[in-house]
């Protein structure tokens, strides 16, 4: 559309010569008062002949048009005019009376395509707030997504918060009425709120391992399978939803996500649901988050606790320094550990009070360590060695004052009679109680080599059936040989010493009636050899009757003192026990 021609000159002489000059069949407008007054659209298309004398009465609609300046060269307006660039063309009064026509048609075209400028402008200027309103829903959008991931990271120690903020997002990002979400637990799916639940093996579950699809109620567009339909549209109008959405891993259904309709009522459309698979697989993730970092809050809790009452452990890379915190028999212990490549232990001491070990690390070729202070259970240790001691010396006191104590009644009472007038009686009392003297200086002398003797391997069947023949008592063994790595001069003292004194505590029987039996349990280093002495009337002093709390002992006899001691070096115990023919003595013993 060619741009229109306006002539703003109040010089009708000056204006006609200007038409003259008009390409054929175009007119021009004559500008008078008020013209343009209500301004001009976007696209309208103008080109201005301007006359000096006349430019004050150019309306400001016509100002931006492409304009051809007629005025006098030199004079104040023209050259102002000139100097800040008013138009595309300067023409002087004579000029524009016969060179008009050679510069419109130039100006004209520039005017044209200044008003397509113009309405490309306008029309990006009118779309501007439609993309403005766009951005600023979708700037909206986003910045109510990064709250829902940032609730949703902040809230990963607690599962009912973190679907809490789950269901706010669908009822955000998909307009849902409502959400419930069904999580799988160890007797099916059951509902975050509410009490509705559903069976593993309900239709529906099999139908969603099978074809994890989010199915809506409004169609069914997934494979032909009546019964498992049934089961979704009984669902969706037991539970009002209209959105099934499946939350699987590898073909196992962890859970399902029931979205109700839409808050607009509009139906749901794919990107809805594209928009829900992406929640689906977000909470299966955060889910599985959320579990190891509950997890990890209870361990971290439970190290928290054990700092405090459990000893204190240390792992170390093949590489790391120990710490300066570490004592100092820990430190010993790991820099073992790194030469030799086994594990060292360290007992509490009174020099040193931390119980502590240290070993290597298979898979990363570190260490690890572990101490605890100790220094109440030195004391203690301490203490009972002492009670032991004491107790040990009073024992052998009374024992020594018992047997010696018999031996001098006899030679005191010796002493105080007259020369040759000691009676028969009294002098066989005085030659028995001189052999029990020097039977007991033999059985010191035994004490003396306790700690001397060496253990060699044997096989107590022969010690037994030996100590059988010679204090004429019953034997029984079993036909597999029991071996021990023990003194066998030692147990072969101890045993005859205790069916001894058995048989002196009873002078009417004697040996007679008693049954020396011996059984083993276990195998290897664990193999353990049980002796019992079976018979009725047995008493052993300090064993049998058991000694009442508080009582004196009454430890007649060093024998029995030392036969003790013997069992205890080889890690047995001795003590009382219940039989099929009365009370049992019973020995336990093991390789020392």
């Amino acid at each position: 559309m060619p741009s229109l021609i306006v002539l703003a000159t109040a010089d009708d002489t000056l204006a006609a010569a200007w038409e003259r000059q008009l390409p054929p069949g175009r007119s021009a407008l004559r500008l008078v008062p008020d013209a343009f007054s209500g301004g001009t659209q976007p696209g309208f298309s103008a080109v201005v002949v301007l006359d000096a004398a006349a430019e004050a009465g150019l309306p400001p609609s016509l100002a931006r048009s492409p304009t051809i300046y007629v005025g006098e060269p030199r004079s104040l307006p023209f050259e102002q005019a000139r100097l800040a660039g008013r138009a595309r063309a300067y023409l002087s009064y004579e000029d524009s009376v016969c060179r008009l026509r050679e510069v419109l048609p130039l100006v004209e075209e520039v005017a044209e395509k200044q008003s397509m400028l113009d309405l490309v402008l306008e029309k990006s200027r009118r779309a501007e707030p439609l993309r403005a309103a766009g951005r600023s829903a979708a700037a909206a959008e986003a910045a109510e997504l990064w709250d829902f991931v940032e609730a949703a990271v902040e809230n990963l120690d607690s599962r009912d918060r973190l679907i809490a903020e789950f269901r706010r997002a669908s009822r955000h990002l998909l307009r849902a009425s409502h959400a419930v979400f069904f999580l799988r637990e160890a007797d099916g799916f059951r509902a975050d709120r509410g009490t509705s639940r559903f069976e593993a093996e309900d239709p529906l579950v099999a139908f969603l391992e099978r074809h994890p699809i989010v199915i809506d109620g409004a169609s069914w567009d997934g494979p032909a399978d009546p019964v498992a339909e049934l089961a979704v549209r009984n669902r969706l109008a037991l539970w009002g939803a209209r959105l099934l959405v499946p939350v699987h891993d590898n073909g196992r259904l962890l859970g399902l996500i029931a979205l109700g309709v839409r808050d607009d009522g509009q139906p749901y459309d794919e990107a809805d649901c594209a928009r829900a698979v992406q929640l689906a697989r977000l909470l299966r993730h955060t889910l599985a988050k959320a579990a190891q970092f509950g997890r990890l809050n209870a361990l971290a809790e439970q190290a928290s606790v054990g700092a405090r009452y459990l000893p204190s452990t240390l792992v170390l890379a093949a590489d790391e320094g120990v710490p300066r915190h570490v004592p100092l028999v820990v430190r010993d212990l790991i820099g073992q550990v790194r030469r030799t490549r086994q594990v060292c232990r360290a007992a509490p001491t009174a020099e040193q009070p931390f119980r502590a070990a240290a070993g290597l690390i298979a898979e990363t070729g570190g260490t690890w360590s572990f101490w605890q202070e100790a220094s109440a259970e030195v004391h203690d240790a301490a203490g009972r060695r002492r009670a032991e001691r004491r107790g040990l010396l009073r024992e052998l006191a009374l024992t020594l004052s018992h047997e010696l104590g018999n031996a001098l009644v006899s030679l005191a009472t010796f002493r105080q009679a007259a020369p040759g007038k000691a009676s028969p009686a009294l002098v066989d009392t005085v030659k028995a109680d001189i052999a029990q003297l020097e039977a007991l200086n033999r059985r010191l002398g035994v004490m003396q080599t306790l700690d001397e003797v060496e253990p060699a391997a044997l096989d107590l069947r022969e010690l037994v059936k030996r100590l059988g023949s010679a204090l004429g008592v019953e034997v029984e063994v079993g036909p597999d040989p029991v071996r021990l790595h023990a003194a066998g001069t030692l147990l072969e003292f101890a045993l005859s010493a205790l069916i001894t004194t058995l048989a002196e505590n009873r002078p009417a029987q004697g040996p007679r009636e008693m049954t020396l039996q011996l059984r083993s349990t276990g195998e290897g280093t664990e193999l353990t050899a049980l002796v019992s002495v079976k018979g009725r009337n047995l008493e052993l002093e300090g064993i049998l009757p058991e000694p009442a709390e508080g009582a004196v002992p009454n430890h007649g006899r060093i024998a029995v003192f030392l036969a003790k001691e013997i069992i205890r070096l080889h890690h047995g115990e001795i003590h009382a026990g219940p039989g099929m023919e009365g009370t049992e003595i019973l020995v336990s013993l093991k390789s020392c």
